[in-house]
């Protein structure tokens, strides 16, 4: 049996305090998270030893080997002797935490449970797990916990608590299984909840659980939430916990495989990628992102307001393949130098500029520049407040670069980029710093788009993620609520306005009111069908006698005890333009 560690046993005598604390604090969970911005993904399982090959079949190119088992639909009695053999003896949780800290990464998430129902821990609920099933009388997890707090890094566990192909109740296996007989709850309490609190009382202590695959129903989302909550307190949930057709349920949204918003959400997020092609290892996917590939996403992601969660896959005997790691050390040796730029930093005020990606802290930006302009002139449009001095953050002497001001605030740079990745320009300001907004112009056929990348959002007014409709504007059940844009008309012309949404039943009492430069129109939502499923509405007509700048205006006509609608879009679309009334927009989804 394992010892539990002093600081676990601590914990759990403050638990039931800290339980009562976390009603309270759900953002200092946060803080840490915020604060990190750079993760590793390990996804690392006996589909490793396979590395993406099944009797002579190879996973094709674009699939993830982590999912040879459903895709070859391998019977389980077969995968279970693969498994047998499963002994990475050349495993090394001190290597493997070293290498996440000497890339710049904060902290570590491991896959304790895959889809394919195989413990990567040695877990007393079930004997299908790595320390007992085969010969490899090791507990990895165990060694990692050591290994992450050796190495200052935050320890995190994955585990896939729908989605279980060894289990006859859980989801996902349906060649080995009838559906029909299947009792999911019995599998949640027999299995997924029992490993869960193993997870969370044998290793000290656990920063995130990252769920995967949602579940059914609200109710059980919560009972995972709530469990994590009981055990430990300040350990983040991450937003797959619930259904992906459903509102958020964690403390922060995870996008989908690979995502990105194109905009600032008004909700915490981390998008999880993977270095190459697969989650999983594979003997046949050398895709690898280069170094300069993973720093520039890396300050995308920041600049956008997120966490950037990157994925490496062992191979079967635990080892981390040697490309991977010469891409994560380059990575880290640029963290090395402009970590400043990334590390606790929030999005800066610009939107999608051309030349790169603008993080900020306090009264400093971060010009990160990817694309150096050919005259040596980097113009930033709308800057509001004064630039106290401007200077390459890579420079230790701090050399201040001249700086021209006229209609726009202009940083003269050297002639050739000090760093070909991303070159960061900091600017100390006089005060926060502020952009004014550019309008929303009208698009080649002369529609207007309004979509919460450009959208200011007040009171709840949220811009938000599901992995099913994509981004919206929700939350707002006030007329207190509201989006807010600015636009530019370029001539006298009559306006179709159209609003693209989704409401669910019981929401079709509530009225939306638009205000459209002077002119103000009411709808009443219409019931689109189930979660996210998105349609659009003409709601009236609006006219401008001359050309100009405007504010458009979205709120609830009055208070509701639910949300109004997931807002896709407002657009006004020119009198001239056809308009089908009512058709459906679609969904895509991925999987993981």
């Amino acid at each position: 049996m394992n010892r539990l560690p002093p600081a676990y046993c601590a914990a759990r005598l403050l638990a039931p305090l800290l339980l009562l604390a976390s009603f309270t604090r759900a953002e200092d969970r946060l803080a840490w998270f915020r604060e990190a911005k750079f993760g590793m993904f390990v996804h690392w399982g006996p589909y490793s030893a396979l590395g993406g090959e099944w009797k002579g079949k190879q996973i094709a190119p674009g699939d993830n080997a982590e999912w040879i088992m459903q895709h070859f639909r391998i019977p389980l009695a077969e995968y279970r002797e693969a498994a047998r053999h499963f002994r990475p003896n050349q495993f090394d949780a001190r290597a493997l935490a070293r290498l996440a800290r000497q890339a710049g990464m904060k902290y570590l998430v491991y896959t304790a449970k895959h889809h394919d129902g195989f413990a990567m821990y040695r877990s007393a609920v079930s004997r299908y797990n790595i320390a007992e099933w085969g010969g490899f009388d090791r507990d990895p997890l165990q060694e990692l916990a050591v290994a992450c707090r050796a190495e200052e890094i935050h320890l995190c566990v994955y585990y896939s608590h729908r989605e279980d192909w060894d289990d006859g109740d859980a989801y996902g296996n349906n060649w080995d299984f009838r559906e029909s007989a299947k009792h999911f709850e019995r599998y949640l309490e027999r299995k997924a909840k029992p490993q869960v609190r193993e997870l969370l009382t044998r290793y000290g202590p656990v920063d995130l659980v990252w769920f995967d695959r949602g579940l059914y129903t609200p109710a059980q989302a919560a009972e995972f939430v709530d469990l994590v909550r009981s055990l430990q307190p300040q350990c983040l949930v991450n937003g797959r916990v619930g259904n992906y057709d459903q509102e958020l349920m964690g403390d922060y949204q995870s996008m989908s495989d690979n995502g990105m918003p194109a905009g600032v959400l008004d909700d915490y997020w981390e998008t999880p990628q993977s270095l190459n092609g697969t989650w999983g290892y594979s003997r046949f996917d050398h895709h690898w992102k280069s170094a300069a590939t993973v720093v520039r996403r890396l300050a995308e992601v920041a600049g956008r307001g997120g966490n950037y969660l990157l994925n490496i896959g062992p191979d079967g005997n635990g080892t981390v393949p040697l490309e991977s790691q010469q891409v994560l050390l380059r990575a880290g040796d640029w963290l090395s130098r402009n970590g400043e730029s990334i590390y606790g930093s929030a999005p800066g005020p610009f939107g999608n500029v051309s030349w790169g990606v603008c993080t900020a802290k306090g009264p400093r930006l971060y010009l990160h520049v990817f694309v150096w302009p050919r005259n040596g002139l980097l113009r930033l449009q709308g800057l509001n407040g004064g630039v106290l001095r401007a200077y390459l953050l890579g420079d230790r002497d701090a050399r201040s670069l001249d700086l021209v001001k006229g209609a726009a605030t202009t940083v003269k740079l050297p002639p050739v980029a000090p760093d070909p990745i991303d070159t960061v320009i900091v600017l100390e300001m006089q005060g926060m710093p502020g952009v004014t907004a550019a309008p929303v112009v009208p698009s080649p056929n002369g529609t207007l788009l309004f979509d919460y990348r450009s959208a200011s959002t007040v009171g709840k007014a949220a811009r938000t993620f599901n992995r099913k409709g994509g981004f919206h504007i929700a939350r707002w059940n006030s007329p207190d609520d509201r989006a807010v844009w600015t636009f530019r008309v370029p001539a006298a012309g009559r306006y179709r306005v159209r609003l693209t949404y989704a409401a669910q039943p019981g929401w079709q009492d509530g009225q939306i009111e638009a205000t459209v430069g002077s002119q103000v129109l009411l709808a009443s939502i219409q019931l689109t069908g189930d979660w996210y499923e998105y349609r659009s509405f003409q709601i009236g007509k609006v006219a401008f006698a001359k050309a100009g700048d405007f504010t458009a205006t979205l709120r609830p006509a009055r208070s509701l005890t639910h949300n109004l609608a997931h807002l896709q879009s407002m657009e006004l679309v020119p009198e001239a333009s056809g308009f089908d009334v009512g058709y459906r927009v679609s969904n895509s989804r991925s999987r993981k």
